[in-house]
């Protein structure tokens, strides 16, 4: 059972089962997936169904899904019925981050301010390249694609909803330009 004072945040959905003792696999769908390789309790969501609080007994990584077993589920039979289901954590529950660290549903949505070219538009993606993550801009210059180093992010105003960033000329569009 739930406390309706929860905030629950979605990483992910169960993607199947895994063997017949009752392991099922999940798969990441937010940046912040690989919290769940720590975190001791999640909960699944039915389609229409309210959200069950589970306990995580072992986990393991299985060609790029999490694969974890649950306290109460023994069987493949038991677990069947959880395929589908949205995996969600608690946001009171999660890891505090260092100072200048943030998880992405802290960001998604974020107005995007250049320092000279002013308003970019809304943080929406996020993707993870070899050398860094890429943040996705849409707005008025359509998508922008920024590297998310610390030398182009001047400063993430979360009371603000905003992130500053110092960009190099031509990473965008002069207004003169479009």
């Amino acid at each position: 059972m739930t406390n309706s004072c929860m905030e629950l945040l979605r990483l992910g959905v169960v993607s199947g089962t895994q063997g017949l003792r009752g392991e099922v696999k999940l798969r990441g769908e937010d940046p912040d997936f690989s919290v769940l390789m720590e975190h001791d309790e999640l909960f699944l969501q039915p389609a229409g169904g309210a959200p069950l609080a589970c306990r995580i007994l072992r986990r393991s990584s299985v060609r790029g899904n999490l694969v974890v077993k649950l306290a109460g589920f023994d069987s493949v039979e038991t677990v069947q019925g959880l395929i589908g289901a949205a995996v969600l954590v608690d946001l009171k529950q999660l890891p505090s981050l260092p100072q200048g660290a943030y998880y992405w549903h802290q960001m998604r949505g974020l107005r995007a301010v250049d320092k000279r070219e002013g308003e970019l538009g809304t943080l929406d993606k996020r993707f993870t390249t070899a050398a860094h993550d890429i943040y996705v801009i849409n707005g008025r210059y359509g998508e922008v694609m920024i590297p998310a180093v610390a030398q182009f992010i001047t400063e993430v105003d979360l009371a603000n909803g905003m992130i500053l960033f110092d960009l190099p000329d031509g990473l965008v569009p002069k207004a003169n330009d479009l």
